[in-house]
């Protein structure tokens, strides 16, 4: 049974959520809860749960919705932090869906270690054809490209937007236009693909290409693009990938959320003025992810996955 985040709101007292504390040690039972949400909004999920949770047991695991944009986490949390979960996810993914909401039992049986231990998603299909896995070069450091930054745009809407995309990716990778078009449209008609604070990932699987493609957009005006807090867009990170490759399509925009969540990097973005700059600055700061991901990753929670 799945519910719609104003009911349970109500079921957890959230109407009118006090200012956040830090969480208090565990008390009591865990509970599991499993969401599903757009794949933009997990990992400044993720993040927040880490802070809440910081210091206590807790798990979190991503499977990807394969042939859509969302994916479901299931969270293992103790029965403390969930009023501040609860909180998170209506604050980071107000469109999400609560699928499961139970209590861990004292002695857990087989049943729920099955639960608790599923196995993570296939690498292949059934005959091994594609094995869909992150990998360190798909990253938006390593796939964006100079040519792939593209400065001051001219287009006046989405509409524009996307006819200027599908040409280049038809002239530089031999697409036909008109297909790409038709499935950056077909991904808006389903929500804004717009992050907020001006930022919007239009992106699609796309027929006949073999790897990830990335490309940094900066138009010359705002364009509106009915994105949540109601802001025209300002950046947007563009991403196009293989039809079967949706592991990696889902790190790519958990990476462009993540990158865009950083006010430091939207600040510096918009004081490059040529496409050498955007991607050093896409470069620079993989590298200090990676250095402060080394640092903290002891200190983090006793147990967090995607």
């Amino acid at each position: 049974m799945k519910h719609a985040l104003p009911d349970l709101k109500a079921l957890f007292g959230l109407r009118h959520a006090a200012p956040h504390r830090a969480a208090q040690p565990a008390t009591g039972r865990d509970v599991v809860m499993r969401i599903t949400l757009d794949a933009q909004h997990a990992t400044p999920l993720r993040q927040a749960l880490i802070r809440d949770c910081a210091g206590q047991s807790w798990t979190i695991r991503m499977t990807p919705l394969h042939g859509t944009d969302r994916v479901r986490l299931m969270l293992y949390l103790p029965r403390s932090a969930l009023k501040d979960a609860m909180q998170r996810v209506t604050r980071f993914a107000p469109t999400a869906e609560i699928g499961q909401l139970l209590e861990v039992p004292d002695a857990p049986t087989d049943a729920w270690s099955k639960l608790m231990h599923d196995a993570e998603p296939p690498l292949a299909d059934a005959y091994g054809r594609h094995k869909d896995q992150a990998t360190g070069e798909d990253t938006i450091a390593h796939l964006l490209t100079e040519d792939h930054v593209l400065l001051d745009l001219a287009v006046a809407n989405r509409e524009a937007l996307f006819a200027h995309l599908a040409q280049f990716i038809e002239q530089h990778y031999g697409l036909e236009a008109a297909s790409v078009t038709a499935g950056l449209a077909a991904r808006e008609a389903l929500g804004s693909t717009a992050l907020g604070q001006g930022v919007a990932v239009p992106h699609g699987h796309v027929k006949g290409i073999h790897g990830a493609v990335a490309l940094y957009v900066r138009p010359i005006m705002p364009i509106p693009f009915d994105a949540p807090d109601g802001r025209p867009v300002t950046d947007l990170v563009v991403l196009f990938v293989p039809e079967w490759a949706n592991m990696t399509h889902l790190h790519l925009l958990a990476e462009v959320a993540e990158r865009f969540c950083d006010q430091r990097f939207r600040e510096r973005l918009h004081a490059c003025a040529d496409p050498h700059a955007v991607c050093e600055l896409f470069a620079d700061f993989e590298v200090q992810d990676a250095a402060e991901r080394g640092v903290t990753g002891a200190a983090r929670a006793t147990d967090h996955r995607l």
